[in-house]
């Protein structure tokens, strides 16, 4: 008997495999949320060379981000601006599509500056959105948590004295 091919070996592992019954399928809702659609139609393509692999900052409160081994007292130094912030990006008053269009770009180049160690990004309040609620805010964090940079982002904290309109972003350092 000749040996065995992949081929041979996977149509047999998957021969006894059956389709789900049609009532047991879930089929997911075509609507999503509005800044999760905006997420996905911005996500760009990673630069090589540029990302570390890590993971991405988990959502601790409601505007706060923080990964894994960033603790309470680092949180503290970067409010209090240790280090400083090296660029600040404002898209106050733009629109959700035009803002991430910004970010993207602006993070491309940070990260590809070995001395851009935290950002400031003005998203403002939302008090002049339409529903009075902070829409390009909301997409401004889900695209830190979601969208291509976001292993690059360790913490994400509202600016002290803000009143809420702009965040900090700590960046990981890149490997040299």
């Amino acid at each position: 008997m000749p040996p065995e091919t992949d081929e041979d070996l996977f149509a047999e592992a998957m021969g006894r495999v059956q389709p789900l019954p049609e009532i047991d399928k879930i089929t997911p809702d075509r609507r999503l949320p509005r800044g999760h659609q905006v997420a996905v139609r911005h996500r760009h393509r990673q630069p090589s060379g540029l990302m570390a692999d890590g993971p991405a900052a988990r959502r601790v409160e409601p505007w706060s981000l923080v990964a894994d081994g960033i603790s309470r007292e680092r949180l503290k130094r970067l409010a209090a601006g240790d280090p400083s912030v090296a660029c600040t990006f404002d898209l106050h008053g733009m629109t959700c599509d035009m803002a991430l269009s910004a970010l993207a770009d602006g993070f491309a180049r940070a990260v590809a500056d070995d001395d851009v160690r935290v950002i400031c990004i003005i998203h403002g309040r939302g008090l002049h959105s339409s529903d009075g609620k902070p829409v390009l805010k909301k997409a401004v964090y889900h695209w830190l948590t979601d969208g291509p940079f976001a292993g690059q982002v360790l913490a994400a904290i509202p600016r002290p004295g803000s009143g809420g309109g702009a965040c900090l972003v700590l960046l990981r350092r890149t490997m040299a």
